[in-house]
């Protein structure tokens, strides 16, 4: 029986969620620490998350090799053999303004390989709302089964996209933003494509080759159970990746095949 399942996820996001609401909209929170494994500032809320994490493994003896964004590759534990990928806050610029849009990202994988994810969740850090999933058993919102919206013209849809930090490649997005419904940029990228997963949005597009594999594993898993679509872009490799290893993609996520490929067509 695996040690890092479901139950397990929920109980460490619940965890980070106790650990961080006080922070939430705090100068202390927002206090830069140094800089993380995924290259960029670690802030006094991004340290405390994490550290939330290890506290509970160890606690609870739990044997893991987990991969974080502020500690790296860790091996946690007497001979571990699955694996832990962790953003404990995705969404940081927002949680120390007290923007409400942010989460902690789990997924948990019995090899190093996307595609061996096997169990996720992602919680808000300001509600406490708790999206989970595990591999062929569907996808659930605080209890209760989710879908995507199965949205399928990009004229009636309301997409998420992130710009920001690379004008460079605003050019690829803007027929796709010319043609939604509706464009928002919510700060959060699990967070976003769990609300494509529950319906809220009908897709995200995150195309400035940022996104690394911590940012969407647990998210990834939610969407596709809940029978949405979810594809790396400019890369051959889709599933085949390691998780130890920091790399970064753009990505698109969407409620239906169809609306996927109206969004790959212009882009």
């Amino acid at each position: 029986m695996n040690q890092i399942n479901l139950d397990v996820l929920m109980e460490i996001s619940k965890n980070i969620y106790r650990t961080v609401h006080p922070f939430l909209g705090s100068r202390e929170g927002g206090k830069a620490i140094g800089i993380g494994f995924g290259g960029d500032l670690t802030r006094f809320i991004d340290q405390i998350a994490e550290k939330a994490v290890v506290e509970y493994l160890k606690e609870k003896g739990l044997s893991c090799i987990l991969i974080g964004e502020e500690g790296g590759v860790q091996k946690i534990g007497e001979n571990p053999e699955e694996y832990l990928i962790v953003d404990a806050v995705d969404g940081t610029t927002n949680a120390v303004r007290g923007i409400n849009f942010s989460s902690a990202s789990l997924a948990a994988a019995s090899k190093d390989s996307l595609e061996d994810v096997e169990a996720a969740a992602v919680i808000n850090l300001f509600d406490g709302e708790l999206y989970v999933a595990e591999k062929d058993k569907g996808a659930r919102l605080d209890g209760k089964k989710i879908t995507t919206s199965k949205a399928s013209e990009l004229k009636n849809s309301i997409v998420s996209i992130d710009v920001s930090s690379t004008p460079e490649r605003l050019n690829r997005v803007i027929p796709v933003m010319k043609t939604a419904r509706r464009v928002r940029s919510l700060g959060a990228a699990s967070l976003e494509i769990c609300h494509v997963a529950s319906g809220a949005l009908d897709a995200y597009v995150d195309l400035r080759g940022k996104i690394r594999t911590l940012d969407f594993a647990a998210a990834m898993l939610i969407l596709r159970e809940s029978g949405g679509v979810f594809s790396l872009l400019d890369t051959d490799e889709q599933m085949e990746i390691p998780l130890t290893e920091l790399r970064r993609f753009s990505i698109v996520a969407t409620a239906s095949e169809r609306l996927y490929s109206q969004i790959v067509s212009l882009i």
